[in-house]
């Protein structure tokens, strides 16, 4: 990790989390976001919520701009409740940053680094419903010799994507509602998906999403713009519809 570094009085930039204090314009912004370490160790290596946080705003930040969704001069202030805070052009506008996935499929994958780190992971156990299992139930898992799990059928993992996302919207709403969580003009919700999916075509996906967040969008307070980072993909969705955005990523 660098060490944090000042060019000059009015630029200020630290690794994680991302503090930047201002960019004049879309080069100053892409320049900065490309010294940023976006590197994030395993789960059992010392990851840390600054790790994924850092990494989602840093994608997102770099695609907004490549698409001109961004007003400078920009600011990027991290804190808590919700994560960041971008002032675009005098306009303020509060991040909240999740993770999409499943629990169980997390303690699943740091078991596996710990106690099977070359093996062959089966995500159909953890699809959208599936019954909790014990850690004894996941290391039998990770045991057993030939895969065990049921496939999906049909749009079925498109159904289960948007179920996904739609719950961890629900568990945000909630937390939006707090006194303690601070509103802004606008209020957007950046979610890297991570769920124990097969491949997905992502169009179908949202297809199956908005008619799920029909009643999102109308809730005082509520987030409005979703930001999924899906692969190369940043979906952006909105109450009037959705686009896909491909990443931006300054850092290959």
């Amino acid at each position: 990790m660098r060490q944090n570094c000042r060019q000059k009085a009015d630029f200020e930039l630290t690794d994680m989390p991302v503090h930047i204090h201002a960019a004049l314009n879309p080069d100053d912004l892409l320049a900065t976001l490309r010294r940023i370490d976006i590197s994030v160790p395993a789960r059992t290596d010392g990851r840390t919520t600054d790790h994924a946080e850092t990494w989602t705003i840093s994608r997102l930040l770099s695609t907004l701009t490549k698409y001109n969704l961004l007003e400078f001069p920009l600011s990027v202030m991290h804190r808590d409740r919700p994560d960041s805070l971008i002032q675009s052009n005098g306009r303020q506008i509060g991040v909240e940053i999740t993770e999409a996935i499943s629990q169980q499929y997390a303690a699943y994958c740091a078991l596996a680094e710990r106690e099977f780190p070359e093996l062959f992971l089966e995500p159909a156990h953890f699809r959208w419903g599936a019954p909790a299992m014990t850690v004894n139930d996941m290391r039998n898992l990770l045991q057993q010799s030939n895969l065990s799990s049921m496939g999906w059928a049909g749009n079925r993992p498109e159904q289960e994507w948007a179920l996904f996302i739609r719950s961890v919207v629900d568990s945000k709403l909630t937390k939006l509602e707090r006194a303690d969580f601070a509103k802004y003009c606008q209020n957007w919700l950046a979610i890297y998906d991570n769920l124990p999916l097969p491949n997905i075509n992502l169009s179908t996906a949202v297809a199956c999403l908005q008619p799920l967040l029909h009643d999102q969008w109308g809730k005082k307070p509520g987030f409005d713009t979703l930001l999924v980072e899906h692969g190369p993909v940043i979906v952006r969705i909105t109450s009037s519809g959705s686009e896909h955005l491909a990443l931006n990523d300054l850092w290959e």
